[in-house]
Protein backbone atom coordinates (compact mmCIF):
# COMPACT_ATOMS: atom_id res chain seq x y z
CA UNK A 1 0.00 0.00 0.00
CA UNK A 2 1.03 3.56 -0.67
CA UNK A 3 0.40 6.32 1.14
CA UNK A 4 0.31 9.91 1.23
CA UNK A 5 2.10 11.97 4.12
CA UNK A 6 1.09 15.25 3.14
CA UNK A 7 -2.07 16.15 0.52
CA UNK A 8 -1.08 16.33 -2.77
CA UNK A 9 -1.96 19.42 -5.53
CA UNK A 10 -1.98 19.19 -9.50
CA UNK A 11 -1.08 22.61 -9.91
CA UNK A 12 1.99 22.29 -7.68
CA UNK A 13 3.24 18.68 -8.91
CA UNK A 14 1.22 17.22 -11.84
CA UNK A 15 2.73 13.66 -11.09
CA UNK A 16 4.90 11.97 -9.21
CA UNK A 17 7.68 8.88 -10.02
CA UNK A 18 8.76 6.25 -7.27
CA UNK A 19 10.49 3.36 -7.23
CA UNK A 20 9.41 0.59 -5.06
CA UNK A 21 11.50 -1.98 -3.73
CA UNK A 22 10.47 -5.38 -1.60
CA UNK A 23 12.92 -7.77 0.12
CA UNK A 24 11.59 -11.09 2.37
CA UNK A 25 14.09 -12.00 4.86
CA UNK A 26 15.13 -15.43 3.80
CA UNK A 27 18.68 -16.30 4.91
CA UNK A 28 19.50 -15.87 1.31
CA UNK A 29 17.19 -12.25 0.97
CA UNK A 30 15.60 -11.79 -2.78
CA UNK A 31 14.21 -8.42 -3.99
CA UNK A 32 12.57 -6.74 -6.75
CA UNK A 33 11.63 -3.12 -7.56
CA UNK A 34 9.25 -1.29 -9.78
CA UNK A 35 8.57 1.80 -10.96
CA UNK A 36 5.25 3.64 -10.11
CA UNK A 37 3.85 6.27 -11.58
CA UNK A 38 1.14 8.58 -9.71
CA UNK A 39 -0.80 10.71 -12.02
CA UNK A 40 -2.80 13.56 -9.28
CA UNK A 41 -5.82 14.39 -10.54
CA UNK A 42 -7.09 17.65 -10.66
CA UNK A 43 -9.63 19.07 -7.89
CA UNK A 44 -11.49 22.60 -7.89
CA UNK A 45 -9.47 24.13 -4.94
CA UNK A 46 -8.79 27.54 -6.38
CA UNK A 47 -11.09 29.91 -6.16
CA UNK A 48 -11.55 32.36 -9.25
CA UNK A 49 -10.12 36.05 -8.60
CA UNK A 50 -9.94 39.27 -9.82
CA UNK A 51 -6.61 41.62 -10.05
CA UNK A 52 -7.77 44.15 -7.30
CA UNK A 53 -10.15 43.39 -4.52
CA UNK A 54 -11.94 47.06 -5.80
CA UNK A 55 -12.09 48.59 -8.61
CA UNK A 56 -12.89 52.63 -8.92
CA UNK A 57 -14.19 53.39 -12.75
CA UNK A 58 -16.31 56.11 -13.44
CA UNK A 59 -18.73 56.51 -16.15
CA UNK A 60 -20.50 60.45 -17.44
CA UNK A 61 -23.77 60.59 -15.98
CA UNK A 62 -26.62 60.49 -18.68
CA UNK A 63 -24.41 57.66 -20.86
CA UNK A 64 -26.68 55.95 -23.65
CA UNK A 65 -26.81 52.08 -23.49
CA UNK A 66 -23.75 50.44 -23.77
CA UNK A 67 -21.19 52.17 -22.36
CA UNK A 68 -18.45 50.22 -21.45
CA UNK A 69 -17.71 51.06 -17.28
CA UNK A 70 -14.91 48.04 -16.25
CA UNK A 71 -13.78 45.28 -18.01
CA UNK A 72 -13.22 42.48 -15.50
CA UNK A 73 -10.60 39.54 -15.80
CA UNK A 74 -10.20 36.64 -12.79
CA UNK A 75 -7.84 34.37 -12.94
CA UNK A 76 -8.46 30.06 -11.72
CA UNK A 77 -5.31 28.93 -10.86
CA UNK A 78 -7.06 25.46 -11.23
CA UNK A 79 -5.61 23.12 -14.14
CA UNK A 80 -8.73 22.68 -16.16
CA UNK A 81 -9.21 22.83 -19.97
CA UNK A 82 -12.92 22.53 -19.50
CA UNK A 83 -13.07 25.58 -16.04
CA UNK A 84 -14.81 28.80 -16.97
CA UNK A 85 -15.75 31.75 -15.12
CA UNK A 86 -18.77 33.36 -14.72
CA UNK A 87 -19.97 36.43 -13.35
CA UNK A 88 -23.09 38.32 -11.84
CA UNK A 89 -23.92 41.91 -10.15
CA UNK A 90 -25.48 40.29 -6.79
CA UNK A 91 -26.08 43.66 -5.15
CA UNK A 92 -25.66 47.78 -5.10
CA UNK A 93 -28.15 47.56 -8.91
CA UNK A 94 -31.15 47.18 -7.73
CA UNK A 95 -32.57 49.71 -10.31
CA UNK A 96 -30.65 48.38 -13.29
CA UNK A 97 -28.09 51.15 -14.37
CA UNK A 98 -25.63 48.69 -15.24
CA UNK A 99 -25.14 45.14 -16.96
CA UNK A 100 -22.55 42.61 -16.99
CA UNK A 101 -22.02 39.88 -19.69
CA UNK A 102 -21.85 36.82 -17.74
CA UNK A 103 -19.01 35.57 -19.40
CA UNK A 104 -16.63 38.05 -20.04
CA UNK A 105 -17.26 40.31 -17.01
CA UNK A 106 -17.58 43.41 -19.57
CA UNK A 107 -19.84 45.73 -16.99
CA UNK A 108 -21.60 48.51 -19.59
CA UNK A 109 -24.53 50.80 -19.06
CA UNK A 110 -28.16 50.17 -19.79
CA UNK A 111 -30.78 52.05 -21.16
CA UNK A 112 -31.78 53.52 -17.36
CA UNK A 113 -30.22 57.03 -17.38
CA UNK A 114 -27.36 57.54 -14.57
CA UNK A 115 -28.37 60.72 -12.95
CA UNK A 116 -25.34 62.19 -10.78
CA UNK A 117 -27.26 65.13 -8.90
CA UNK A 118 -29.33 61.83 -6.97
CA UNK A 119 -26.90 59.32 -7.20
CA UNK A 120 -22.89 60.22 -7.54
CA UNK A 121 -21.56 56.77 -6.64
CA UNK A 122 -23.16 53.09 -7.28
CA UNK A 123 -21.13 50.41 -5.30
CA UNK A 124 -22.04 47.14 -7.33
CA UNK A 125 -20.52 43.81 -5.67
CA UNK A 126 -19.79 41.06 -8.78
CA UNK A 127 -19.74 37.57 -7.80
CA UNK A 128 -17.47 35.44 -9.49
CA UNK A 129 -17.57 31.72 -9.90
CA UNK A 130 -16.14 28.93 -12.21
CA UNK A 131 -18.01 25.90 -12.98
CA UNK A 132 -16.02 23.18 -10.83
CA UNK A 133 -17.31 20.70 -8.15
CA UNK A 134 -17.43 22.18 -5.90
CA UNK A 135 -17.84 25.37 -7.43
CA UNK A 136 -15.93 28.14 -6.08
CA UNK A 137 -16.46 31.73 -6.15
CA UNK A 138 -15.45 35.44 -4.91
CA UNK A 139 -16.86 38.89 -4.92
CA UNK A 140 -15.08 42.19 -6.05
CA UNK A 141 -16.38 45.47 -5.61
CA UNK A 142 -16.72 48.16 -8.13
CA UNK A 143 -17.06 51.89 -6.82
CA UNK A 144 -18.92 53.09 -10.14
CA UNK A 145 -18.36 56.96 -9.86
CA UNK A 146 -20.77 59.26 -12.05
CA UNK A 147 -19.42 62.03 -14.12
CA UNK A 148 -21.40 65.70 -13.99
CA UNK A 149 -22.29 66.51 -17.17
CA UNK A 150 -23.38 70.39 -17.61
CA UNK A 151 -27.14 69.42 -18.00
CA UNK A 152 -28.91 72.14 -16.32
CA UNK A 153 -29.46 75.23 -17.20
CA UNK A 154 -28.74 78.34 -15.12
CA UNK A 155 -31.64 79.59 -12.94
CA UNK A 156 -32.57 83.40 -12.64
CA UNK A 157 -33.89 83.70 -8.99
CA UNK A 158 -36.64 85.95 -10.20
CA UNK A 159 -39.11 85.95 -13.64
CA UNK A 160 -38.78 89.20 -14.00
CA UNK A 161 -36.34 92.65 -12.93
CA UNK A 162 -37.43 96.38 -12.66
CA UNK A 163 -34.31 97.98 -12.47
CA UNK A 164 -33.85 101.59 -12.13
CA UNK A 165 -30.74 103.17 -13.89
CA UNK A 166 -29.40 106.73 -13.53
CA UNK A 167 -29.01 108.54 -17.19
CA UNK A 168 -24.98 109.71 -15.67
CA UNK A 169 -24.13 105.79 -14.83
CA UNK A 170 -20.88 104.99 -15.00
CA UNK A 171 -19.62 102.65 -18.45
CA UNK A 172 -18.86 99.21 -17.09
CA UNK A 173 -19.67 99.56 -13.91
CA UNK A 174 -22.78 97.14 -11.92
CA UNK A 175 -26.30 98.50 -12.26
CA UNK A 176 -27.59 96.73 -8.91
Amino acid sequence: TIRTLASLDLETKPSYWLTVCAQDQAVVPLHSCVQVYIKVQNENDNVPLTEDAVYYPSVPESSPPHVKVLQLAAEDRDIDSMQQISYRIISGNPEGYFAINSTSGLITTTARKLDRENQPEHILEVLVMDNGAPQLSSTTRVVVQVEDVNDHAPEFDQKMYKVQIPANAKIDQPLF
